[in-house]
């Protein structure tokens, strides 16, 4: 029998195995994020480690530092316990971030005690709600992503019940921290959870695999009812309610973000973008919704970015240029810079491309080799440590196509062009905190939806929050009969534009 002592600061815990264990089951109750998912592309699942444990990998030998081996840095998707070792956790809880809580809402009746739930793909954020009213807010990233960054490398983890017991024992302390001493559980009469389709499928514990793969058909659509306690023990007086999705890709988060904008209820032609992971688009025109989702992958969230990370204290979360126009930069928190997040990393590129270091392709002009032996072409980010890479280029322009592509095919679909547009609504973590004119100009919408932006924050949640009321999820069903559902993997509107996209237009 061996033994793994697991240190985070001063405190430390024993776990005895026989044989080798795998760093990663170890560290996955711990939160550390793996945005590849185990398969040793991403470096990110970095811990110190000593004692009895595997030769480094090759995939160690290319991502790790000469210096941060020398350190005793391995991954923990490709490192093995073979005996007796020491592994060293960052003395932080990896689940906390920037979670954006705050929302448009609409004033609902709602009796009693409530709460609403988005579980984001990125992100968790609760509501504890008394007579429709929030009282208070919790948010974490979400514990999922020890397999993964995207919906698609968690299906392809093949652990939905894990990924089940995952964010069933996440949102409980969520739902505890959320309530505070205002109330117990045994207060809560409702409960609405709202979702992706397959964060959905997760917290039913469906096996969401029939998803990922053509045509793509998921184990339920949802829009129902049923006790909270089929999942949540300690709320025996609550019902759960999970509002309707309309396909495997356009989620009832979708559904709760178009009914907290009210779109379809006012004159115009009216454009609305979850911009994430998974991008969920709803365009309303002449009466008709039309609905399509696109992946973007989770590169505009730092996921698979050289130096991205969650947008947490340290993290570049705006670029601007000086009297000389060399890049200036800001940091969450105003720490000392750590890595880019989503919104610096649209802010940089916008800059890059403003200054002509950015060509129309997305090459970088007069490089830099990254100073972490990696042998990159990078560009620095002012004297903050932090870089760019040629790589993390290419990962934001097939990202940034999808988006912009799957808006103009929507626009097509309708004969529209992006001039038409009366309002283009913004919601999401990541959506709401990017500078729409950096967005334009690096191309992830087109440049004539700028000065029609408005910025909702966290639709998805506060559409959860009003269907807390009967009258909302009478709307939600309505608003999932009547969209229009357009296949992109299809359309070969969108395969050109997606090509057209590419480009960076100076």
């Amino acid at each position: 029998m061996s033994t793994v002592t697991i240190q985070i600061g001063p405190h430390k815990k024993s776990v005895p195995f026989t044989g080798e264990l795998s760093l990663s089951s170890i560290t996955a109750p711990y939160g550390l994020p793996m945005p590849c998912g185990g398969h040793h592309t991403c470096g990110k699942c970095k811990v110190k480690a000593f004692g009895s444990l595997s030769p480094l990998t090759s995939e160690e030998e290319r991502l790790l530092t000469p210096q941060e081996i020398a350190d005793g840095v391995r991954m923990a998707c490709s490192a093995v316990a073979t005996g007796d070792c020491t592994v060293i956790l960052p003395d932080k809880d990896h689940r906390q971030g920037e979670v954006l809580l705050d929302g448009t809402q609409a004033q609902v009746e709602a009796e009693g005690w409530g709460i609403a739930v988005d579980i984001g793909t990125t992100t968790i954020a609760v509501y504890a709600c008394h007579g429709g009213k929030i009282v208070r807010g919790a948010g974490e990233l979400n514990a999922q992503s020890v397999h993964g960054a995207d919906v698609i490398t968690r299906i392809g983890a093949k652990r939905h019940e894990e990924l089940h017991q995952i964010v069933v024992s996440q949102l409980e302390e969520l739902f505890v921290r959320a309530l505070g001493s205002d109330a117990a559980p045994a207060d809560v009469k409702k409960i609405v959870i709202t979702g992706n389709t397959t964060m959905l499928h997760f917290l039913a514990g469906y096996d969401p695999s029939p998803i990922a793969v053509s045509p793509f058909t998921p184990q339920s659509l949802f829009g129902e009812t049923m006790p909270a306690s089929r999942y949540f023990t300690a709320y025996e007086n609550a019902e759960l309610y999970l509002p309707p999705c309309i396909s495997a890709y356009v989620g009832a988060d979708m559904v709760c973000a178009m009914t907290a904008s009210h779109m379809t209820e006012t004159g115009g032609t009216v454009l609305l973008a979850d911009i994430g992971t998974n991008g969920e688009m709803g365009l309303y025109h002449n009466g008709k919704l039309y609905t399509c989702s696109t992946a973007a992958g989770p590169a505009l969230e730092g996921a698979c970015i050289h130096m991205g990370m969650a947008a947490a204290p340290g993290a570049i979360d705006r670029v601007t240029l000086g009297q000389d126009r060399e890049l200036l930069w800001h940091t969450i928190g105003e720490q000392p810079p750590k890595g880019l997040c989503g919104s610096g990393l649209i802010s940089l590129m916008a800059r890059l491309v403003e200054t002509g270091q950015l060509d129309e392709t997305g090459a970088l002009e007069d490089p830099e080799e990254a100073p972490d032996d990696s042998g990159e072409d990078c560009v620095p980010i002012g004297d903050s440590g932090v870089f760019l890479t040629q790589q993390d280029v290419r990962q934001v322009q097939l990202a940034k196509a999808a988006i912009c592509a799957g808006i103009l095919t929507m626009l097509e679909e309708c004969s529209l062009s992006a001039g038409d547009v009366d309002t283009f609504y913004i919601c999401g973590g990541f959506g709401s905190y990017i500078d729409p004119h950096a967005a334009a100009v690096i191309g992830l919408f087109p440049k004539e939806l700028e000065n029609k932006v408005k910025v909702l924050g966290n639709a998805a949640g506060s559409g959860a929050v009003m269907m807390l009321s009967q009258l909302y999820r009478d709307t939600a069903a309505k608003l999932r009969e009547e969209a229009k559902l357009i296949e992109l993997s299809t359309s070969p509107v969108f395969m050109e534009q997606y090509i057209e996209q590419m480009c960076f237009e100076s």
